[in-house]
């Protein structure tokens, strides 16, 4: 049996701006593993890799709800993530591994 053993890394943060666009992370700080965001609001947030993201191309993920991706090295998109939400203040859980 192969075990891998993975340093995780703690990206949460809030919304900085409503309706604009941050990094969660950059291409030089892109996941090795995988990860998970969970949206902590109780409002939309929108996800995108590799661009800024936007309320009509990015990936909706609703209150209360998670993104998840798993997968070996290589596998996770390269560039950045980023978020979006109409609201400043809002929270969100990102870890990586």
């Amino acid at each position: 049996m192969l075990t891998t053993t993975a340093q995780t890394v703690d990206r949460s943060g809030s919304i900085a701006a409503g309706g604009t666009a941050q990094d969660i992370y950059t291409a030089e700080q892109k996941p090795r593993l995988g990860f998970e965001f969970y949206n902590t609001s109780d409002t939309v947030m929108y996800l995108d890799f590799g661009t800024l993201a936007t309320t009509t191309k990015g990936i909706p993920v609703q209150a209360g709800q998670s993104y998840y991706m798993p997968g070996p090295a290589g596998v996770i998109p390269s560039g950045r993530l980023s978020v979006l939400c109409a609201t400043t203040g809002k929270t969100f859980v990102f870890k990586s591994w």
